[in-house]
């Protein structure tokens, strides 16, 4: 494939807007996730799609609890996890997630990619993709004031956020 064609149209990063380690990080794996997703359907690609995208999603929600300070950490070892991270923020921060429903099926799914070597179809992670990028961007936007775009590669978003 020519060079010209795989060039993808870089989001515009606002500097400094994403100074949290956890917030680059969470972008560097939605990305990469992405790439994945976008490039080929297959059992490979839908499986590294989903365990970075469901990553991304828990680096995010770390963050906001970060954000909102209090501490990622459960002891000084280990970070608390997606689950943990749902109860702080809707105990401590009064931050709702009506989208966890969906986010805990790819949370299963990634689950069982990686522990018991699952290759989702091409459909399932569709779905999934489809409810964890709707959700990510109005998280970003509403909990962490930041606009996805800036980020993101528009060529990557226009394929993934439907209206």
């Amino acid at each position: 494939m020519a060079k010209a064609a795989k060039k993808k149209k870089k989001a515009k990063k606002k500097p400094g807007a994403a100074s949290s380690p956890l917030v680059r990080s969470a972008f560097e794996v939605l990305e990469h996730g992405l790439s994945h997703y976008l490039r080929s359907n297959t059992p490979k690609d839908m499986k590294f799609a989903l365990l970075h995208i469901d990553q991304a999603i828990e680096l995010l929600l770390k963050e906001r609890v970060r954000s909102g300070n209090h501490s990622i950490y459960k002891n000084p070892k280990e970070t608390i996890t997606i689950y943990g991270a749902y109860d702080i923020l809707e105990a401590k921060l009064s931050c709702t997630i009506p989208e966890r429903p969906n986010l805990e099926l790819l949370h299963e799914e990634r689950n069982n990619i990686q522990h018991k070597y699952s290759n989702p179809s091409s459909e399932d992670a569709a779905f999934h993709v489809e409810h964890a990028m709707k959700f990510i961007e109005r998280f970003v936007r509403e909990e962490l004031k930041l606009t996805l775009a800036d980020y993101i590669p528009s060529d990557f978003l226009a394929r993934v956020l439907l209206p």
